[in-house]
């Protein structure tokens, strides 16, 4: 593969962080009070939504997501919405839910949405970090080719901050990780 393919991946891989990243920002505010705007939805009804990982169905690939709907009403009058969706496990028809609006989906401000949402942004930061040491070096690593992935290491280390560019991207991914991790726990 040629340099500028790669380091057109870098670029990719660094852009598709920074979009990542941007998301998982706008997230994170919403679910800590920093954006979007806050009212409560009136829960009209619910429902689960099954879905597998792989093709044969077996139990262990079950993943349920419970969705409900019903009419948002913003705390200062603002907005109106009579019907929107609010993916939530405890919910149930008749409650009143306190959740904000950030234009794109509602969420309800708790640990569980703010940590997805900081889990987001340090997966971005490590895309952006890993795609820029790839654009700046021209060398990517690669699982299966050792030594690839040692001159990918090498070019990196000779960067006067490709150490602390290293292991921000790593920290980064363990972080994001252990974000997520959380966020199921939350």
């Amino acid at each position: 593969m040629s340099r500028i393919t790669i380091r057109a991946i870098g670029l990719a891989t660094a852009l598709i962080g920074v979009l990542i990243g941007v998301y998982g920002t706008q997230t994170f505010a919403t679910a800590v009070g920093l954006a979007g705007t806050g009212g409560a939805l009136t829960v009209t009804g619910c429902r689960v939504d099954v879905s597998y990982s792989d093709r044969d169905r077996e139990d262990d690939d079950r993943h349920e997501t419970r969705r409900c709907w019903g009419e948002f009403s913003a705390a200062n009058g603002s907005d109106f919405d009579p019907q929107h969706e609010l993916v939530s496990d405890e919910a149930q028809p008749g409650d009143r839910v306190e959740v904000r609006d950030n234009g794109t989906i509602y969420m309800e401000p708790n640990a569980a949405s703010a940590t997805g949402g900081a889990a987001i942004i340090f997966i971005g930061l490590g895309m952006l970090v890993l795609g820029g040491l790839i654009l700046i070096t021209g060398r990517r690593p690669s699982a299966g080719a050792m030594e690839q992935s040692q001159r990918f290491n090498a070019a990196v280390r000779a960067l006067p901050f490709g150490r602390t560019a290293f292991w921000t991207f790593l920290g980064s991914f363990a972080a994001g990780l252990l974000s997520f991790g959380l966020a199921e726990l939350l």
